[in-house]
């Protein structure tokens, strides 16, 4: 008799291949960060010759622009993703950027000695991993006595939206649901992430984006839109009970109009930390 897949197979089938699509999903969004902009509040704390750790890098956009800061120092990316890690590479030869290397490695083990870094960066990271705090103290371990770390990372609940539409309220439920590991409300604990690692004097902030232009409503809008009609994401969504295939394409469609009306309006809070390792 030929084996017939139960739910959990199902379920696990479904969600390894919503893992390969939401990588190459959030490529190109992850692509249009700069250090000029998401690390606005870490670069006042860092200077020429430093050797700099960018824990989480992706596409490496961001990683750039720390080593221009630090140059003649050195900045490693270090990412999970060997494609993400293959198109950093090419965009730091594109841009001749050469005080910077990528390597493969998990945040929760890095092969550095202690006290390796100068500072450490980390964006959008911690809400993805099941032991924020073992990753953060990993971190404390690599930087040097004396070291800075910055962290960012998002808070689901610090999300608001006009017009106010239960489908784009649901749409953040189911988000949040299909989460393959992580907290998406991590942001209001990086603080106490870092305290609780050892870091002393560290601060908390936040930061808003926001959506609230016609070309850029229309643009997040369509991207939402295709996200929940993606055929990856449903069917995930659907073996793990999250939401059914006509739920899953009423938010598409929910997030459409909200790309075309013309009073829409979206902001969201960005939480930030920075910290030191004792002298």
């Amino acid at each position: 008799m030929a084996h017939r897949p139960g739910r959990a197979e199902a379920v696990a089938a479904a969600r390894a291949e919503y893992t390969r699509w939401l990588e190459s999903a959030h490529g190109p969004a992850h692509a249009r960060r700069t250090a000029e902009r998401n690390a606005a509040f870490f670069l006042p704390h860092i200077k020429p010759g430093m050797a700099l750790l960018d824990g989480g890098c992706g596409p490496g956009s961001i990683t750039l622009g720390l080593a221009q800061a630090v140059a003649p120092g050195h900045v490693t990316g270090v990412d999970v993703s060997a494609s993400a890690l293959e198109r950093a590479r090419a965009l730091a030869d594109e841009r001749g950027v050469t005080n910077v290397t990528f390597e493969q490695h998990h945040l929760r083990s890095l092969p550095y000695p202690d006290g390796t870094f100068d500072a450490v960066f980390v964006h959008a990271v911690l809400q993805h991993v099941a032991e924020p705090g073992r990753v953060v103290a990993e971190l404390f371990r690599v930087l040097k006595p004396g070291g800075v770390i910055g962290v960012a990372d998002a808070d689901f609940d610090g999300f608001i939206c006009w017009p106010d539409d239960p489908l784009i309220a649901r749409s953040t439920e189911v988000l949040t649901a299909a989460r393959l590991e992580g907290d998406p409300r991590i942001g209001r604990r990086l603080r106490a992430l870092l305290v609780e690692a050892g870091f002393e004097r560290a601060a908390g902030m936040v930061a808003a984006g926001a959506e609230g232009e016609p070309a850029i409503v229309a643009l997040t809008g369509d991207s939402w839109a295709q996200r929940f009609a993606a055929a990856p994401f449903v069917a995930y969504a659907e073996a793990a009970g999250i939401a059914d295939r006509r739920e899953m394409l009423a938010i598409s469609e929910a997030w459409r109009r909200w790309g075309q009306h013309p009073g829409a309006f979206a902001a969201r809070f960005w939480c930030q930390a920075l910290g030191w390792k004792p002298a």
